[in-house]
């Protein structure tokens, strides 16, 4: 199992650089806010989250050895052929920036274009026969994975995913963590609490007498 650090270096560039510039479209860094409020998904390291997801969660398998296709490269590719096909049209009242372009073409929008790119996508108003694999002319699958990367991005965003530090790229059971998250101080949720797996008995019960019925608190 690869650590954080070694993880993130072996990311191809313009997958890392793709899947940063999403997070940040979708939950930017707002200072304005306030500290508490400021991070945004960038700063918390989602992007790293929505990569591992793709490589490992929601990953296709394919085959009778059942051969595992991460799905983070190819989703990077499928972005940055919708930002070429954006441009292509005239879609960027803006002119990206040259050098990012290069290394990737969806980060070189402005945070708004981003944005514009996943709606076309799921509109399916792009020419899906240029994009990779296993996107190419799957227009279902294409929806499924833009509404993931919108839901995802949220969901570590808010999660603990941040909070577990140097520990965030381990498997599941191995991941600990390091501080109180700043999603759940964000959403002003006070953390878990202890429960019971057991069935512990009804609360309330229906007490029927003279053709009618109440409900009673144990």
């Amino acid at each position: 199992m690869q650590t954080a650090k070694s993880y993130s270096a072996h990311a191809d560039p313009d997958t890392y650089e793709t899947f940063r510039a999403l997070v940040e479209a979708i939950a930017p860094y707002t200072p304005a806010l306030g500290p508490l409020q400021a991070p945004g998904a960038a700063e918390l390291h989602v992007h790293e989250y929505m990569i591992w997801e793709l490589d490992h969660t929601l990953a296709l398998m394919f085959g009778i050895s059942r051969t595992e296709f991460p799905l983070s490269a190819s989703t990077a590719r499928m972005l940055n052929t919708g930002a070429v096909q954006f441009v292509a049209g005239g879609g960027a009242p803006d002119a990206p920036q040259v050098p990012v372009w290069a290394v990737s073409p969806f980060s070189a929008l402005a945070p708004a274009g981003r944005i514009r790119v996943l709606a076309l996508l799921e509109q399916l108003r792009f020419d899906l026969g240029l994009l990779p694999p296993p996107y190419r002319d799957d227009g279902g699958f294409l929806k499924f994975i833009i509404d993931y990367l919108n839901r995802g991005t949220m969901f570590g965003n808010y999660s603990e995913w941040s909070a577990y530090g140097t520990t965030r790229l381990e498997t599941p059971t191995r991941r600990r963590l390091e501080h109180f998250p700043i999603g759940w101080r964000q959403a002003e949720y006070p953390g878990v609490s202890s429960g019971y797996r057991a069935f512990r008995g009804f609360m309330l019960f229906i007490v029927r007498h003279e053709g009618g019925y109440e409900i009673v608190r144990r």
